[in-house]
């Protein structure tokens, strides 16, 4: 069984993800994504990354990619750069699919692995209110930067959706189960995805 993880920025997703692969043995893929792509495009994570945030301007991301140790990347090459990191952001959500029982957070997993039997699409979300809160005890950051982050992160991740695979980021048509991760919490969040994925 293959579990995707989509969600609202700073609604502790993640944990949630974490504890329920855990309790069903499941394989955990999310920071190791961009660094299997960035080996296989010999480039760095950070710039694998930076490819991906398509809430970024051109001349950031730019920035970005050459402070990560990429000075091979040049402006007029950015487009294929970021075409490159999308096929192989595919191509490795396709292998870690194809070994069954992992849970894949991000990356646009569920638009890329579409409906099929074998795969639970979870979208998780909150209050913006409550994931301020969240953040800025998670970070240590005040009211102002916490709501410009989840903004920031939230338009990004429409975006790169919306460009890159022509659906509505949230929609809940795009996915088998959506829930308030403030009314759940981690515990009832991760028992939740394990009762749907052993009532398959």
């Amino acid at each position: 069984m293959l579990i995707t993880i989509s969600n609202r920025y700073g609604c502790g997703a993640i944990a949630i993800a974490q504890l329920a692969a855990r309790r069903l043995g499941y394989e955990l893929v999310d920071e190791q994504l961009p660094v299997v792509v960035a080996k296989r495009l010999k480039t760095s994570p950070q710039a694998v990354e930076s490819a991906e945030d398509i809430g970024k301007s051109m001349s950031e991301r730019m920035l970005r990619a050459l402070e990560s140790g990429t000075p091979e990347i040049r402006v007029q090459q950015a487009s294929t750069f970021d075409e490159e990191c999308l096929r192989e952001v595919q191509e490795a959500v396709r292998e870690y699919a194809s070994r069954g029982n992992a849970v894949i957070v991000g990356r646009g997993a569920n638009a890329i692995l579409g409906r099929r039997p074998d795969l639970l699409r979870v979208f998780m979300h909150a209050p913006r209110d409550w994931r301020m809160r969240h953040i800025m005890e998670e970070h240590g950051v005040d009211e102002r930067t916490a709501l410009a982050e989840i903004d920031r992160v939230d338009r990004a991740r429409s975006e790169y959706m919306r460009a890159y695979y022509g659906v509505d980021w949230g929609n809940p048509e795009g996915y088998d189960l959506a829930f308030d991760t403030s009314t759940f919490g981690l515990e009832r969040g991760a028992d939740l995805i394990m009762r749907t994925v052993q009532a398959q």
